[in-house]
């Protein structure tokens, strides 16, 4: 087990006995085990390099990703909004060092994407806003964000289920959220995958996109593209589970 400490010298880190690592290797150690789907391993050369770097946007930001992915595979709902509410502080502080960061910008918003999943009805609705709130600005941002138009997809799926009841009670206590339609879901998901066609987690969002727009032939083309992508990020493995319980779904009825 490696053991970590700050070092003397202002460019690097000491780990184990004595041998000095910069904060660039540090970093690249980061990116090889978030790469290797490690987000706790990734976690503690990412802290690491923090120590060094504090002011750095980018490492904050990887900061936050491994304590969202950490959250995404954790069992323990306690342990996972923990491991949220750490990652919000790290993506807060990300886009406050850069304001122009459409990735910190867009982590924002899939940590109130996660919160939703925890929270009551009243509070799913407040996330929601704050979803597409962030996740526009990472557009206005950077309008080739592939993740950008993933996230405000689904957001435009799963809002356009709102029934009139819960849309009144925002209206009524929470002023309001924008107009959500499957129709600007599927443009969203179709432009994330047209951005990143290898991304096998937009394809899925978009074969349900489709489903929910009742375009059936198109929603299973989806799934079936996603499914013969590899799973190269901690979160399509589950994405690939998903598309293929839908299409057994599909074929069976």
């Amino acid at each position: 087990m490696r053991c970590l400490a700050v070092g003397s010298l202002f460019w690097g880190a000491t780990i184990g006995l004595g041998s000095v690592v910069s904060t660039d290797q540090l970093v690249k150690e980061g990116l090889k085990a978030e790469q290797d789907m490690q987000p706790l391993v990734a976690l503690e050369s990412f802290s690491a390099a923090a120590k060094l770097r504090p002011e750095d946007a980018f490492i904050q930001q990887k900061i936050a990703q491994q304590l969202s992915d950490a959250a995404f595979v954790e069992t323990d709902p306690d342990e996972r909004m923990r491991l949220a509410k750490e990652a919000m502080l790290y993506a807060r502080r990300a886009v406050k060092l850069d304001p122009q960061s459409a990735v910190a910008r867009l982590s924002i918003a899939v940590l109130y994407g996660k919160f939703a999943v925890e929270g009551n009805a009243r509070t799913r609705l407040e996330y929601a806003r704050q979803i597409h709130e962030n996740a526009e600005q990472a557009l206005v941002i950077d309008p080739q964000y592939a993740w950008g138009y993933h996230v405000l997809g689904k957001w435009h799926v799963e809002l356009s289920r709102l029934g009139f009841g819960a849309r009144a009670i925002v209206n009524l206590f929470l002023g309001g959220l924008p107009k959500a339609s499957v129709a600007q879901g599927v443009q969203s998901l179709e432009k994330a995958v047209e951005l990143e066609p290898d991304a096998l987690s937009h394809w899925v969002e978009l074969g349900f996109a489709y489903q929910r727009a009742e375009r059936m032939d198109e929603a299973v083309g989806a799934w079936e593209k996603a499914l013969q992508l590899p799973a190269l990020k901690i979160y399509d493995e589950p994405a690939k589970q998903r598309a293929t319980a839908a299409l057994v779904e599909q074929r069976q009825g």
